[in-house]
């Protein structure tokens, strides 16, 4: 007998369910893109917000390096990841070296560089003098070389009210900043560099100054022991490095000050109004004063050495002794005169007066001659 005919494939409840699962998937895809959110940059967008972009022209970019020979363009990159490395501004960064060029050649004032090979000598020389600079900011704290380009006055004034809550002056703060800033820019001394880009860098040396002076690291406070007139401190310091030192004395005592190191330690006084600066930035190693004024006296000591050295600071205040009492000489006192008694003088009697007896004539017997 014959086999009977297989069933069709397509039976009406498959149909259906494919029917079903088309259309299901339909309406998923249809949500899917109305509710997608396409990501442009920094933040989300709507389908509705995206506009057709005309296709532009690609160009592709130029290499500013391009014109140099391998060993220049090397040498440029290699500037150029060590001032990343170290958080510089760009702006700051050619500002400053430009500055210092030029100061190395006047001549060339304000002149730009030119790309071609009749500079490229000017060029080397110009990335010496930033590859210098580089390593002489390394020195510079990460927060300090990261606002370069950015200090003003104002901070100036923040720093001198901070120094000034523990009783330090502000002329203290700015001898160990310079102390630091000269021994990377002696040349800078003596210059009026506060407006010019070189003016930045000391700023950021006295902005380390003045984290370490708050941290207690270059700062000390002198207090005398009990009965005692005196204080030794002593120490070492570093290249450029110096410490504040401060001692509340009374107005009228008698100060002595000595300090043993060598002449490349400088020593500075100052009165706690700071009107009186008694030595600054001095190699004198002795001082004798009698005190104008009651309040913290100022003790700074820097280094511009370039090896570490060690130094002693003593310092004595005596009250003034009161002038001895003066010894009363004494007085020879006259014995006085015993005053006379008053005699009563007695009257005298008055002595009686005698009537006087008349004595009686003797009668003369006349005689008769013979």
């Amino acid at each position: 007998p014959s086999s009977p005919p297989p069933p069709p494939w397509w039976t009406p409840t498959k149909t259906f369910l494919a029917t079903l699962i088309l259309f299901s998937t339909a309406g998923l895809v249809w949500w899917g893109v109305s509710r997608s959110d396409v990501y442009d940059g920094l933040r989300l967008r709507n389908p509705e917000e995206i506009k057709p972009t005309p296709t532009a022209t690609i160009t592709q970019p130029v290499d500013p390096l391009a014109k140099y020979s391998p060993a220049e363009r090397q040498r440029k990159e290699k500037l150029s990841d060590r001032r990343q490395q170290l958080g510089i501004d760009f702006n700051f960064y050619v500002n400053l070296v430009n500055q210092v060029f030029w100061e190395k050649n006047p001549s060339l004032q304000g002149r730009t560089l030119s790309d071609g090979p009749e500079d490229e000598s000017l060029r080397t020389e110009w990335d010496q003098t930033a590859a210098e600079l580089l390593e002489k900011l390394a020195s510079l704290s990460a927060k300090a070389r990261g606002q370069l380009g950015t200090y003003t006055t104002a901070e100036r004034d923040r720093w001198k009210v901070e120094v000034n809550q523990i009783n330090v002056g502000s002329r203290s703060l700015y001898d160990l900043g310079d102390a630091a800033f000269y021994r990377k820019f002696p040349e800078q001394r003596g210059k009026n560099f506060q407006n010019q880009p070189i003016g930045q860098v000391w700023y950021g040396f006295v902005s380390d100054k003045l984290s370490a002076i708050l941290a207690g690291s270059a700062f000390q406070k002198i207090v005398f022991d009990q009965g005692a007139t005196g204080k030794t401190v002593s120490g070492t310091l570093k290249s450029g490095d110096g410490k504040v030192f401060i001692a509340g004395l009374a107005k009228e005592q008698f100060m002595e000050l000595k300090l043993q190191a060598n002449s490349q330690i400088l020593l500075s006084v100052y009165s706690p109004s700071g009107k009186i600066a008694f030595l600054e930035d001095s190699k004198q190693r002795t001082l004798s004063t009698k005190l104008p004024e009651s309040g913290f006296y100022e003790f700074v000591v820097v280094s511009t050495a370039s090896a570490p050295v060690d130094y002693q600071l003593s310092i004595t205040a005596e009250n003034p002794t009161p002038p001895p009492t003066p010894t009363p000489t004494p007085t020879e006192t006259a014995t006085p005169m015993p005053t006379p008694t008053p005699t009563e003088t007695a009257t005298p009697e008055p002595t009686p007066t005698s009537t006087p007896i008349p004595t009686p004539t003797a009668e003369v017997t006349p005689q008769i001659p013979d």
